[in-house]
């Protein structure tokens, strides 16, 4: 019987996946049109399919399908991003042609399937704990913009996911910690790959990787400190060298792969007649810079990156409008990134509490935020914890927090470029969830391998059975409602035929207008 219970346990990551599965994939043909930027990256797959590298179109025309989805050029077209992305869109449309959406975003849809999946392997390998696992998974999975960016065959969906897979493999590389491993770092070589894949997709992929050696160089210090070990600032200094090199290497390597198309072929964007292709490809790399440090056209729904936490102004990518054959009044159809508000917000009070618990830790209590919380005064040397608060709830606020802000603060830090966008946000969302899901757990008082970060940030929950009772409750309300929001904000996310009065009363903010 017990073993029977714990296989249905099981179930629940099954479900949320299931559920992630039908939010991604129900009616991915609508709109039948190309939409957003949809009108550059689905056209450049299909170019790029064609010729191995992306070739001009006669206009900008977002009807496609059928003779229109052949109207390409063999005039080579000037590409603002890496090829990846445009491969994996001409994966979908060569299993499902181009005479439909499901085509040109059945890549994008299962690499937001596959997120889902990575954000519950990651809650897994952080907390060995089935709630966090399953309320990490559920809470992406109703995530407002991790849904329409899984819906539009635009880059960032793909970018998000490969980002996800390389923190998932820095974790398993970072679980194996010993002094005597330089080299043989299977898991390391993984996460470069899987970051050289994201940069290979959009640059931005490579700030993720440059997070997390920074994170990692850190890491290693402190525990080279904590054991004793003379000279521990220029160890770690070596083993932060040896990391680089494994991951930066491994990450060039899979970037210049993805470049494969254009190499092979002269004719290609920026390649000259008798120049060997690595000086044309520098040089596309140096035009490609100037262009997007110096991008500054304005844009109806540009924003500021200090307010991507908290969705202030979602990119709308379709928005249109009927009266005629319409049951109501008037109709609306929406493909609008509106956050779902428990999971968005939420998130962001849940990391602000890591924050504060790193603080904490490092200000207030006299100790260093990636070590055991000792107090660095005579004990730690001892390796005695403080207050029982886990070394591994430092380290998982720690990891947590570098995955987010890696994605998020380069862009406040951008002032050279004002056309920036909130589904570029979509980064974050797998970092928010987990964060949220530890939180409500640790709320609910259930034990996690991870620890408690509310104990962490120094909030003393009592612990009498009704106390944990109503917790637990309040928890289930708030997944709940989660889930009601989720399904009432769907439509607005997903192009669903509404009633006009139905859009307005989901615009909750004037930005969401």
């Amino acid at each position: 019987m017990a073993a029977t219970l714990h296989r249905l346990r099981w179930l629940a990551p099954g479900a949320v996946l299931a559920l992630a599965a039908i939010l991604r994939l129900w009616a991915l043909h609508r709109p039948d049109s190309l939409v957003f930027d949809e009108l550059y990256y689905v056209r450049d797959a299909v170019s790029q399919l064609a010729h191995g590298f992306t070739t001009m179109w006669p206009d900008d025309d977002p009807a496609f399908g059928g003779e229109r989805a052949a109207l390409f050029t063999d005039e080579p077209n000037a590409i603002a991003h890496p090829p990846l992305g445009k491969w994996l869109i001409g994966l979908g449309i060569l299993v499902f042609g181009t005479d439909s959406g499901w085509g040109w975003r059945i890549s994008v849809a299962v690499f937001g399937i596959i997120a889902v999946a990575l954000t519950m392997l990651l809650g897994w390998l952080i907390s060995r704990n089935l709630w966090i696992t399953t309320l990490a998974g559920l809470l992406l999975a109703v995530d407002g913009v991790h849904v329409v960016m899984s819906r539009v065959s635009i880059l960032d969906g793909f970018l998000a996911t490969l980002v996800l897979l390389g923190a998932v493999f820095v974790w398993m590389d970072q679980e194996r910690w010993r002094t005597d491993r330089l080299w043989a770092r299977p898991w390391l070589f993984a996460a470069g790959a899987a970051f050289g894949a994201a940069a290979a997709v959009k640059w931005s992929g490579l700030y993720a990787l440059v997070g997390f050696l920074v994170l990692m160089a850190l890491r290693d210090w402190w525990l080279l400190r904590r054991r004793g070990q003379r000279h521990a600032f220029w160890t770690a200094a070596l083993r932060a060298t040896v990391s680089g090199v494994i991951a930066i290497g491994t990450a060039f390597a899979a970037y210049l792969a993805s470049w494969i198309g254009w190499i092979l072929h002269p004719g290609a964007q920026n390649r000259h007649e008798g120049e060997p292709w690595w000086i044309s490809l520098a040089q596309w790399h140096a035009d490609a810079l100037s262009w997007h440090t110096t991008l500054t056209a304005p844009h109806p729904y540009a924003t500021s990156a200090i307010t991507w936490p908290l969705d202030l102004r979602p990119t709308s990518m379709y928005l249109a409008r009927w009266s005629e054959g319409c049951p109501w009044n008037a109709c609306v159809q929406a493909i609008t990134p509106i956050p779902n508000p428990l999971v968005t917000w939420g998130g962001v009070v849940a990391l602000l509490l890591l924050l504060w618990a790193l603080l904490r830790g490092a200000v207030l209590r006299g100790t260093l935020p990636l070590g055991p919380v000792l107090r660095t005064t005579g004990r730690a040397a001892s390796g005695r914890r403080e207050s029982g608060v886990s070394e591994r709830a430092i380290w998982v606020s720690a990891f947590l927090l570098a995955g987010y802000l890696s994605g998020w603060l380069p862009w406040v830090l951008t002032l050279s470029r004002s056309a920036v966008f909130q589904f570029y946000a979509v980064v974050l969302t797998p970092f928010a969830a987990l964060a949220l899901a530890w939180v409500l757990t640790a709320v609910a008082t259930l034990p996690s391998r991870a620890g408690d970060p509310l104990r962490l940030a120094g909030l003393k929950l009592r612990r009498r059975a009704d106390a944990v009772h109503g917790r637990r409750i309040a928890v289930i309300l708030f997944t709940g409602v989660t889930l009601l929001l989720g399904i009432a904000f769907f439509p607005l996310w997903s192009a669903t035929p509404i009633a006009e009065w139905f859009w307005r009363a989901h615009l909750w903010l004037p930005g969401w207008n």
